[in-house]
């Protein structure tokens, strides 16, 4: 016999939060998480011992689809589902459904498990028979047949609703709104069934979708595989399998991408016929004709009924315009009563449901609503109301929100999105800034293999040129943190403007050089011209992208800045070994010219400062051109075109030491001193490159430049499938965190940039310790080769160089989409302050290189720079340890600050 340690169960969570493997807070009555779902709470309890049992004790009568048997008694399990089980009165159920250890002995520990079904007293006010013929309409003309002439817009607002219920039943977080609470949970109907396959339909893998309808089209099947158990059902089971027929031709069509076929049409009739059968029972409380209250258990049946067959009228309309035939109001249905007010719906026990329904009957005294008063579209539902209904609608469905049903009115001022470029703009803008950046990239490597020519040119030593590269790097640290802060306030197309005059002329004067003074000097005016491209191209993807779309395009913008890497040194090297090292800066003058002119032309102001999420114009004509054709020519429609300016946030000073105070923070710091280090010793590699390829391998200029391409191609590669891991990584870490938080899903990418609660580390630096340790071995693996040029062909340094790029900026496109999501308001400050750290680090590594592999070659001095950069690994941890924990506290003072 079992001991007494088996009397009560060992399992942490309800049966709710068990199945969706979230957090559990076990409250008496209902747990956090059912409560605000509206689902039915039920706590395991084990089963009572048989010597425990009164020999008075009731057995349930036959589970009905409400009932929490797993099967009904001379019922074998693999009867459980099927066809439609008879249900029984009562749904008293002989267990606690609070916590273990606590007994339920009123209707307030559970308000259904004592619900009584077996006398409803219901009424069908309608035709029932003209729902199961209502496929007949396009083809048999009726002679009240009424031709919905609704905008199109009507029928894409229906669709985005009823795409939302599939993914509600895919997802399994919420209630349908057309399926009570009361319903969830229940073991062994049709219903309970169908909500547990719908999660095949929850991302499917590429391909299986075809196999997971098919399964779906089964369960169909088995609900009508027995016409006369269908029509002898009573009330509840009727209205399960109702319910189950239509969430499974709501996932195929718009889940699994099944499309219009002959299929939907027959699924369609034979639903039509389940509506009429449930119908036929009764569609309104008969107490309702005097006007009085029912029972709760005769309105939730009632209720569930009409909602349920108003969603298959709606899902009707879609397929009719899928198919270019044409669609007809319900008029069968004339006289029924509109679904019920939330706090109806939702109500969480008897009493409740009682005091909101005598509300309900004071405040329609005479008679309720009926659908056929809300046929006609009120004059106020222009298009422009119906769009911004539409919004509303796609922002909860990305949050993940509910749509409580179809009766719901659209809110009178949606939400603005974040920024009212389509996809297709905000691509060409990425693009354009992308291009922007390749300044910054070109103008560093395309002059690496001309570092021999150039001496002997000049008449210097190779150090001295190399020191070139030293102060280019000094200032493009140094230019973005003043370039920065001016593009976060006076705009970015001022800031671009700018720095390409500047960039512009320090290459004419680089070509006409004749001496390495001016050569020095013009080199540090180019860099301070071309690296801001980099700081203000992060600041416009800051503008317009949101948290869970940014990595992608951090991705495609990094490419651009690092596809310099690849070419660049190829076309300096083909350039200077055929019209000499001048005619590479004459080459960069022409490109920044015509590019310049494109910008102005091109390039939209997106400072959120100055025009908010783009739909806001005053300031000069360097403002206003050419946004006015971006805001006419988008195809988003959910914005205000006439926000006042007003509306525009309060304009801010240049901040020059911004940069210095991000880098100084302790939000920032770990990390940013992390990446420098990496950085400085990738930047050493590349420029001992030349060099060394030159010395120990004899190579020429164009073959010095050519080495450069496994770098470049890694550069690129690596930088492209990182943003999608950034993204992919975003939409997991925000998935769980919805999963396991019992306060709800964390707030949109476009609502709250700058969240404290999100664990944004986990989102962007997963990763970061994999990149490092890969690019240490192939650093270690580059500099012990190159060292023994007679043992070890070219082909192993030069494809260490690919995995040391590919490395280098995956943790670089990383750790600055993650700087961006941390300081939202400031992203071009941020990324300067970034981008000032790792030039300055590089540059003191440059100037050294060279004197340091001269004294212990090339295999130790790479030794020696891998062993720093493991020991810098250590602020990638205290990153992801503290800084979600510092942000919390800034916010907490922050906070107590405001309330004193």
């Amino acid at each position: 016999m079992k001991s007494s340690r088996y009397a009560s169960t060992r399992q942490k969570s309800c049966q709710q939060c068990s199945s969706a493997k979230a957090r559990c807070d076990r409250k008496h009555t209902r747990c956090g998480r059912c409560a605000q779902r509206h689902l039915a709470c039920h706590y395991p309890q084990a089963a009572p011992q048989l010597s425990e049992l009164n020999p008075s004790t009731s057995i349930p009568s036959p589970a009905s689809d409400f009932s929490f048997n797993a099967c009904t008694p001379g019922r074998t399990p693999g009867q459980a589902n099927g066809p439609l089980p008879a249900t029984g009165a009562s749904l008293a159920v002989p267990s606690s459904h609070g916590p273990p250890g606590t007994v339920a002995d009123d209707d307030d520990a559970d308000p259904y498990h004592a619900l009584d079904f077996s006398r409803l007293d219901l009424a069908c006010p309608i035709d029932a028979e003209r729902i199961q013929n209502r496929w007949l309409n396009p083809y048999l003309e009726q002679p009240d047949q009424v031709v919905k002439d609704y905008p199109p817009m009507v029928t894409r607002f229906i669709f985005r609703i009823l795409k939302s219920y599939a993914a509600m039943a895919a997802r399994g977080r919420t209630a349908l709104p057309f399926v009570h609470a009361a319903q969830m949970g229940v073991i062994g109907s049709h219903l309970a069934t169908c909500l547990s396959l719908a999660r095949v339909s929850d991302n499917p893998l590429p391909g299986s979708e075809d196999a997971a309808a098919a399964i779906l089209q089964r369960e169909m099947e088995a609900i009508t595989a027995a016409p006369d158990q269908v029509r002898d059902a009573d009330d509840v089971a009727s209205l399960a399998a109702f319910q189950a027929y239509l969430i499974y031709i709501l996932i195929l069509f718009f889940r699994l991408n099944q499309g219009p076929s002959p299929f939907f049409r027959s699924a369609m009739t034979t639903l039509q016929g389940l509506a009429c059968i449930t119908s036929r029972q009764g569609l309104v409380c008969a107490a309702d004709a005097t006007h009085s209250r029912p029972r709760w258990e005769e309105w939730i049946v009632a209720e569930a009924k009409r909602r349920t067959l108003y969603v298959m009228y709606l899902l009707d309309s879609v397929l009719s315009d899928q198919e270019n035939l044409p669609s007809y109001l319900g008029t069968e249905l004339r006289g029924l009563p509109v679904p019920s007010n939330k706090a109806l719906w939702h109500a969480p026990n008897r009493a409740a449901w009682e005091k909101e329904y005598n509300m309900f009957l004071a405040a329609w005294p005479d008679k309720h609503l009926t659908i056929d008063e809300l046929w006609p579209i009120p004059p106020e539902m222009d298009d422009e109301g119906i769009l911004g209904g539409m919004a509303s609608k796609e922002q909860q469905e990305r949050d993940g929100s509910t749509l409580e049903s179809a009766s719901q009115p659209a809110p009178a001022a949606p939400e603005a999105p974040f920024t009212i470029f389509d996809k297709r703009q905000t691509w060409f803008i990425v693009f354009i800034v992308s291009v922007a950046a390749t300044f910054s990239g070109f103008a560093s490597n395309i002059y690496f293999p001309a570092l021999p020519t150039i001496a002997a040119d000049l008449g210097v030593s190779a150090e001295l040129v190399t020191l070139t590269v030293t102060s280019y790097l000094v200032f493009q640290g140094l230019a973005p943190s003043f370039w920065g802060p001016v593009s976060d306030v006076r705009g970015r197309r001022v800031a671009y403007v700018c720095t390409f005059v500047v960039f512009l002329g320090a290459c004419v004067g680089l070509a006409l050089a004749r001496n390495y003074a001016t050569l020095v000097a013009l080199r540090c005016l180019q860099s301070a011209g071309s690296a801001s491209t980099i700081a203000i191209g992060a600041g416009v993807i800051g503008d317009v992208t949101t948290r869970a779309e940014r990595g992608g395009f951090m991705g495609v913008f990094q490419a651009g800045l690092l596809m310099p890497v690849a070419v660049g040194p190829i076309i300096g090297g083909a350039v200077a070994g055929t019209l000499g090292w001048r005619a590479i800066f004459w080459l960069l003058a022409v490109y920044s010219g015509v590019f310049l002119a494109a910008l102005v032309v091109a390039l939209p102001e997106t400072l959120r400062s100055l025009v908010g999420n783009a739909s806001l114009v005053e300031g000069a004509w360097l403002v206003r051109f050419p946004l006015r054709v971006y805001q006419r020519t988008t195809a988003r429609t959910d914005w205000d075109r006439n926000a006042p300016p007003s509306a525009l946030p309060k304009p801010k000073r240049i901040d020059v030491l911004g940069p210095l105070r991000i880098l100084g923070s302790k939000f920032a710091t770990p990390i940013i001193v992390f990446l420098a280090v990496y950085y400085t010793v990738w930047q050493m590699s590349i420029t001992a490159m030349s060099s060394l390829f030159k010395d120990r391998y004899g190579l020429s200029e164009i073959q010095i430049g050519l080495t450069f391409i496994a770098n470049g191609v890694g550069c690129m590669l690596g930088t492209l499938v990182t943003g999608r891991i950034l993204d992919a990584d975003y939409r997991r870490v925000k998935a769980k965190l919805a999963t396991t938080t019992t306060t709800g899903h964390p707030a949109d990418d476009g609502s709250d940039e700058a969240s404290s609660l999100f664990p944004i580390e986990t989102a962007r630096l997963r990763l970061i310790p994999l990149f490092s340790l890969l690019q240490c071995l192939s650093l270690l693996l580059f500099g012990w080769t190159i060292q023994y040029p007679r043992s070890v062909p070219i082909a192993v340094p030069i494809i260490s160089t690919f995995v040391t790029g590919w490395t280098a900026v995956s943790t670089q496109s990383a750790i600055t989409t993650y700087l961006v999501d941390i300081f939202p308001d400031r992203s071009a400050a941020a990324t300067a302050s970034l981008n000032l750290a790792r030039c300055l680090f590089a540059a003191g590594g440059t100037s050294f290189v060279m004197p340091m592999i001269r004294g212990i070659d090339v295999g130790w001095t790479f030794t020696a720079c891998v062993a720093v950069q493991l020991v810098a690994l250590i602020g990638p941890f205290v990153q992801y340890r503290y800084a979600q924990k510092w942000r919390l506290e800034m916010e907490k003072e922050k906070d107590s600050k405001m309330e004193h």
